[in-house]
């Protein structure tokens, strides 16, 4: 009997932990979310104070299923966060409607945040705006130590012709270690539509990668039926 009751106590005492540890406060936080009263909001924002990442990384996620709104402005604050996985989840929370301070604060992550993918996320995030220090972070971008940055933002280039300086992108489509970003930039450079493009797709077209040759040679086609002149 004596053995029973100390196993059922020691069972008890596990499933108790679970619920307070870690795993417990994630739990917790979604089933909140499927009763969002604004006061389980309420208790699942403060989850943003917890002491362990990941729980602070639901928190955001978890609102951003119940309150959009709601989930931007706890993102925002949470842009400063000591964790990066935090950092990340909060950035991908802010692309909608940024605004003017919003981006000057997603433009330091990009080129400040010492998490590469906090940096990456960034500039997928603020790629839409005109603001100077959004040219000045993809200038950052482009001589980025990891080559996920810089294909970052040589892909913003492409959604958004103007973003990127032809002559930062002709330097980076003939130097970058990476093949892939040597396709980023040979498409970026087609994308630009600039006259300015045809000498780094003209290097890149001895490239010691297939792929890069075939990608510069199709791009600067594509200038020439768009009557781009030399």
């Amino acid at each position: 009997m004596y053995s029973k009751a100390l196993k059922f106590v020691v069972i008890v005492g596990l499933l108790s932990g679970c619920q307070t540890g870690i795993d417990g406060r994630i739990t917790r936080a979604y089933s909140l979310a499927r009763h969002p009263s604004e006061a389980n909001k309420n208790r699942i924002e403060s989850l943003l104070r917890d002491e362990d990442r990941d729980v602070r990384a639901t928190a955001l996620v978890v609102m951003a299923g119940i309150d959009k709104g709601r989930a931007r402005r706890m993102a925002i604050g949470a842009l400063t966060d000591p964790d990066g996985l935090v950092r990340a989840a909060a950035v991908g929370l802010c692309v909608d409607g940024v605004d003017a301070e919003t981006t000057r604060l997603l433009s330091a992550r990009a080129t400040d945040d010492p998490v590469w993918q906090v940096r990456a996320r960034a500039l997928e995030a603020i790629a839409s705006s005109d603001d100077p220090a959004v040219r000045e972070a993809y200038v950052h971008a482009l001589t980025d130590s990891v080559r996920h940055v810089r294909r970052a933002a040589l892909k913003a280039g492409i959604d958004h012709p103007g973003l990127l300086s032809v002559d930062l992108v002709s330097n980076l489509v003939v130097s970058d270690t990476d093949w892939e970003n040597r396709v980023e930039a040979a498409i970026a450079l087609g994308a630009s539509k600039e006259p300015a493009a045809y000498a780094g797709l003209d290097a890149a077209v001895a490239d010691p990668n297939e792929f890069v040759r075939a990608t510069a040679a199709q791009e600067r086609r594509e200038l020439e039926r768009a009557g781009i002149p030399r």
